[in-house]
């Protein structure tokens, strides 16, 4: 491979300018000037190395970032790739002062990437394309989106903590980026956004280095504290224990605590009750799951600075359902398939590129009773009974429409489905739902969640 490179002429340089032009591509320029300023880089025995100077971000994109370069590297060049210190910056650590001063002059600006250098070792970096500007509102989520907006845009503390619950990928984290920069650009306050599960990693080594109280005080001292997906808490009980004197510490002095997870607090298996009943305590929201319009619009906002066929984006938004997260990363791949072959973008090509999406199993009645029991905690005897018990009666409704919507089934059949009802009963159940989704948007997200599970 390396006798390639040199026959073709191709230098480190050149293979920097590929790989930095991916991730513009995959991760926007931003977050690219934030980590690889300027970086030094060489091939050598067919292997690329990318050289910067601090040991934070070496850590980070490493575990974030290597497996998009060494795929840059690997397809177009034939060779691996690694991230590593500088030699000079490893030499220099120790003695020279400036680099004990600040890590931001040395290729990672931490102020740019929203931490405070004296959390650096806690914090999780902030990703600065999630912003509230960024985020795409919808009634799916615009409860969450004011609750957090109103929390760092006033100096009472009504709502803390802030819980905010949903499952993967609908935008619970960018809800928390945002606010940790807002907050971060109203000057002198500190900030740390941390996952449970890492939260729960720096308590252990504490234990083991007999470090509690420098523990104690990086966390007690900061101005708000998020915790990103705190179910992984769950049985973790001196994690709990410790994060516990923690909340109370921190709600006495009036800093504000955010909190994620998938359920809300009193879900949470696995939580002590007197730490679900504090994480209750204050404002709990919920984001639902993106209907096909919040979908849509998301897509628009993504692409408003490209040329896209606004088929593309319909039938992106109309196949990928599962979370926002989801979404992007199958727009991501329409555009990585126009960059490696520079065709246009049509509506044969996201449906090629997308294949896996679109062929999903056909989806029976039979199918969406067994998921509505499950969504409800009931029996399908219950279902198909005469029961008028309110969960029961919704259960019912909800999954003759659903039926009706996914399904070729006719009216008699999904009567008869349901217990032998006859087909008037089915239509009217499906013409409350329809008359309940709009009038509440609950409801409507409600479906969605049920229909997305489905698929």
């Amino acid at each position: 491979m390396l006798k390639d490179l040199e026959r073709n002429s191709v230098n480190s340089s050149e293979i920097w300018e590929r790989v930095h032009e991916k991730l513009n591509i995959a991760l926007g320029s931003q977050t690219v000037s934030n980590w690889f300023k300027n970086p030094d880089h060489k091939v050598d025995n067919s292997q690329f190395s990318l050289f910067l100077n601090s040991r934070f971000a070496v850590k980070w994109i490493n575990e974030q970032y290597l497996d998009l370069i060494q795929d840059v590297c690997s397809r177009e060049f034939g060779i691996s790739a690694s991230v590593e210190l500088s030699p000079e910056s490893s030499l220099n650590a120790a003695t020279d002062p400036k680099n004990q001063e600040s890590e931001n002059t040395n290729g990672f600006n931490a102020a740019q990437s929203g931490i405070n250098l004296d959390m650096k070792e806690y914090s999780l970096p902030l990703d600065p394309n999630m912003t509230f500007e960024t985020f795409v509102v919808g009634k799916e989520n615009e409860m969450a989106y004011e609750s957090a907006y109103r929390v760092v845009s006033s100096d009472s503390r009504s709502f803390n903590p802030l819980f905010i619950y949903g499952k993967v990928g609908l935008g619970k984290t960018h809800l928390m980026h945002s606010m940790g920069w807002s907050v971060i650009k109203q000057g002198n306050k500190k900030v740390c956004y941390i996952s449970a599960e890492q939260f729960m990693v720096k308590f252990i080594n504490a234990l083991k280095r007999r470090d509690m109280m420098a523990f104690k005080d990086d966390f007690r001292s900061v101005d708000m504290l998020m915790i990103d997906d705190f179910q992984f808490l769950a049985g973790k009980e001196s994690t709990q224990e410790e994060f516990f004197h923690t909340f109370v510490y921190l709600i006495s002095q009036s800093k504000q605590l955010v909190i994620s997870a998938d359920k809300p607090p009193s879900e949470l298996s696995g939580i002590e009750e007197r730490l679900r009943s504090r994480l209750g305590s204050g404002l709990v929201v919920n984001v639902y799951p993106a209907t096909y319009e919040l979908r849509l619009s998301i897509l628009k906002e993504k692409t408003e600075s490209k040329k896209v066929d606004p088929k593309v984006l319909e039938f992106i938004a109309e196949h990928v359902t599962s979370n926002v997260r989801e979404l992007s990363g199958a727009l991501n791949r329409v555009f990585a398939y126009f960059e490696m072959f520079n065709r246009p973008i049509t509506i044969e090509v996201a449906k090629s590129v997308l294949n896996d999406f679109t062929a999903k199993k056909k989806i029976t009645k039979e199918d969406i009773l067994k998921k509505v029991c499950v969504h409800y905690s009931i029996h399908e005897s219950d279902i198909m009974s005469s029961s008028r018990k309110k969960v029961i009666v919704k259960a019912r409704q909800f999954a003759m429409f659903l039926c009706r919507d996914m399904t070729d089934s006719s009216l008699p059949e999904i009567g008869r489905l349901f217990g032998g009802k006859d087909h008037t009963t089915a239509l009217y159940s499906i013409r409350q739902v329809e008359k309940l989704s709009k009038q509440d948007a609950s409801v409507m997200c409600e479906i969605e969640d049920i229909r997305n599970s489905l698929k």
